[in-house]
């Protein structure tokens, strides 16, 4: 009698392993582009990572990587203009149609721009000349060195900026930020988050009027602030002043350190 049962609750496990597998499915598509520098790649999708590398070559190289039993419900879509490439993913309205996972892995010229959005995933993006424009309704974003001006907002996860040399914006609604800042600013820069911490490197030369604070923690400086200093407040000029800088968290420490 215990064998027959062994038998029959095998027999059910494999039965539901094998209906996991056969609605489990997966497809890669892959495009290719021929470009000049300068162009601009644009992508927006219903949801999705995204990961970012430069190479040497004039093309913009994309790989979309679906897995799960509804992938055939996300349709991506791919069109040129100029040297100009946009990508747009799309999935089915239906609420019980969203087990897909998908990921975009795209290789573009070391000189050129981005323009990403994303309903949900991360984002990451190499060492790069030219601006980024991403996006996430969740999910952290990491950039490498770039060299231009950053604008990048996430829902909910943390931004790191290796290195930029240009303007920043940058703001989460849950998590930590932490940029260098390279190249004198020639507008106002601002980075906030609504919880967690904000650490900014700035180069010694760099000129700017400071306003960090935060509603719970502290605030420091490594560089000389020439105005109001106070334990969760620092508003003056740095070298003489420039462009604003602000930097808030509604909870965490705000820390200006020297590169």
């Amino acid at each position: 009698m215990i064998n027959k049962f062994s038998i029959v609750v095998t027999s059910i496990i494999v039965v539901f392993l094998v209906v996991g597998v056969t609605h489990a499915k997966s497809e890669t598509i892959e495009k290719s582009f021929a470009v000049k520098s300068g162009g601009t790649f644009y992508l927006k999708s219903d949801s999705g990572s995204i990961e970012i590398e430069s190479h040497g070559r004039d093309m913009v190289e994309i790989e979309v990587e679906k897995k799960g039993r509804n992938i055939d419900d996300f349709v991506v879509e791919f069109s040129q203009d100029g040297n100009d490439v946009r990508v747009s993913g799309e999935r089915d309205g239906s609420y019980f149609k969203r087990s897909a996972n998908v990921h975009f892995l795209v290789k573009i010229p070391k000189d050129y721009n981005v323009n990403l959005k994303t309903g949900g995933g991360s984002i990451e993006l190499a060492d790069l000349k030219g601006t980024v424009d991403a996006k996430t309704s969740g999910g952290s974003i990491s950039l490498g060195r770039i060299e231009g001006d950053v604008d990048v907002d996430t829902s909910g996860g943390s931004i790191r900026v290796d290195e930029v040399a240009g303007n920043i914006d940058a703001h989460t609604s849950g998590g930590s930020i932490k940029a260098k800042i390279t190249k004198q600013p020639t507008a106002d820069c601002r980075l906030t988050t609504s919880g967690g911490s904000v650490t900014v490197y700035l180069a010694p030369e760099i000129a700017v009027d400071l306003d960090a604070s935060t509603s719970g923690g502290s605030v420091s400086s490594e560089l000389d602030v020439t105005g109001k200093i106070k334990p969760r407040h620092i508003k003056g000029t740095i070298n003489g002043g420039g462009p604003d800088l602000e930097l808030h968290t509604s909870g965490g420490s705000v820390r200006v350190k020297s590169i």
